[in-house]
């Protein structure tokens, strides 16, 4: 591996870490509009978890998905479940490990 191909992956890096982070400053005033506000439109919650599924690589945001995944299971607790799975499906390394089994 060449120093350019080195630098080219921190570029990468960075770019991803900023756009995360800019995430997370929009979807948390999202998750938090919702809380406060007590919204119960699915399609608009489902949205915002939809979108946060693809972060939860990340602490910040996996913490957003976990609170509007508690918020919404007392709305839709079996759509909130298959989130969930989702989830597990796509970032738990641990339930990835037991299927290998």
């Amino acid at each position: 591996m060449t120093e350019d191909d080195l630098n080219g992956f921190k570029e990468l890096a960075e770019s991803i870490n900023k756009i995360t982070q800019e995430a997370f400053i929009i979807y948390e005033a999202q998750v938090d509009e919702i809380y406060h506000n007590k919204i119960k439109d699915e399609k608009e919650i489902e949205h915002v978890i939809d979108v946060l599924l693809g972060y939860c690589y990340d602490d910040k945001m996996l913490l957003l998905f976990k609170r509007l995944c508690r918020y919404y299971y007392e709305i839709n607790p079996k759509v909130t479940y298959e989130y969930v799975n989702i989830y597990r499906e796509m970032w738990d390394e641990e339930s990835e490990k037991e299927s290998q089994l």
